[in-house]
């Protein structure tokens, strides 16, 4: 694979995995605010993860002599009630 589809791929899973780990992150302080702790950390814990795997996308990219980029988010419902979830 050539350095300019590698870095669009890499791009693509960056996009994707930091609106993720957004969600994550809104989702357990959402649960958290509702005395769900553990669960709250469960979700806080995945935007950690998710965040370590974006950091190492974006170093390949920039590795790669790659410009990056914050694409838009697109908009997610949060789960207000866990329990019925």
């Amino acid at each position: 694979m050539d350095a300019k589809k590698s870095i669009e791929a890499l791009q693509y899973f960056a996009t994707g995995l930091t609106e993720g780990a957004l969600v994550h992150k809104l989702q357990g302080q959402i649960f958290k605010a509702q005395g769900f702790s553990k669960l709250g950390e469960k979700y806080i814990n995945h935007f950690n993860e998710e965040m370590g795997w974006v950091e190492k996308f974006v170093e390949r990219i920039i590795d790669l002599g790659g410009e990056v980029k914050f694409e838009g988010a697109k908009s997610r419902p949060l789960i207000s009630n866990p329990v019925e979830c």
